[in-house]
């Protein structure tokens, strides 16, 4: 060793050494964090960063072998504090970009697949998690059932109470959907006031959870938008369609269309009915 190591050269060493390690940190932070990030600006500034990184981490690594042969001031040790702060700031800033990444992403995916106004899954989350599990039943020949719900003359409902009160109609029949469908069953709003359930198990069990749902729904209350209480009974009924998976359906729209045309055979009956193949629509409860 050249010179005698003096508290300045120590803090050099040390401050230099531990840039390269932090350095090396944020070099395979910023590699694990690259495969996750989807926003092309997140991706260059990762970019930047890891260049950034790599610099530092060659630079530090040659200062740690030269402290060794050169005289050494706090002032040089005051600079390679700085540069250890420097590097440090940059793993933050990837750390804290990662985060927002993840929070970003969570939240545009909870928004594709959560419907805003009624909690249940979106129409495309369940075009999603239905189709696998239409697969799944098939190939182990397991027996599914889809059921199709629309709500009654909602136009002249919405035209009566205002949008508002549709809107608490909606929730109010979601509500009931969530605590009379079985916990294996899939349950989303299909689209305005049309729902659907997709059920593990034969048409018949699939016809007792639309019964449970439409008398739930004529007796429960909820609160206008005035105020007042109104009886879902009087004023608010559904009708709805069920289907079973057959040998012949090839999809799951085949599926979802088949509870479709059920659904229509109970509204032209009467509404407030359930219909199902091999049997007539008829009034449930």
């Amino acid at each position: 060793m050249a010179n005698a190591l003096t508290l300045p050269h120590i803090l050099e060493i040390t401050f230099d050494s531990l840039t390269a390690v932090v350095g090396v940190v944020v070099l395979l932070l910023a590699l694990r964090v690259a495969p996750t990030l989807t926003l092309f600006a997140h991706r260059r500034a990762l970019w930047i960063s890891i260049g950034a990184a790599a610099l530092i981490v060659a630079s530090q690594m040659a200062e740690v072998w030269a402290d060794f042969s050169r005289l050494s001031t706090l002032k040089d040790a005051a600079g390679d504090c700085a540069e250890l702060l420097a590097i440090c700031s940059v793993g933050l800033a990837l750390r804290l970009m990662s985060r927002a990444e993840k929070e970003k992403i969570s939240f545009l995916r909870r928004a594709a697949n959560v419907d805003d106004l009624t909690g249940l899954g979106s129409r495309s989350f369940f075009h999603r998690a239905a189709g696998r599990r239409l697969e799944l039943y098939r190939r182990n020949e397991l027996p599914l059932a889809c059921a199709v719900l629309d709500v009654d003359d909602f136009k002249s409902y919405n035209d009566r109470y205002g949008h508002e009160g549709g809107d608490k109609a909606l929730r109010c029949v979601a509500r009931v959907l969530r605590e009379s469908a079985r916990a294996d069953d899939l349950v989303a709003r299909y689209g305005g006031e049309e729902f659907v359930v997709l059920m593990g198990g034969n048409v018949e069990d699939a016809i007792k959870v639309a019964e449970r749902v439409r008398e739930r729904v004529q007796l429960v209350q909820f609160e206008s938008v005035s105020g007042d209480e109104i009886s879902l009974g009087s004023s608010l009924t559904v009708s709805v369609g069920v289907a079973p998976l057959t040998e012949d359906t090839l999809s799951l729209e085949q599926l979802v269309e088949a509870a479709d045309g059920e659904l229509y055979r109970a509204k032209r009956a009467g509404k407030n009915k359930e219909a199902a193949p091999w049997g007539g629509a008829k009034r449930l409860g």
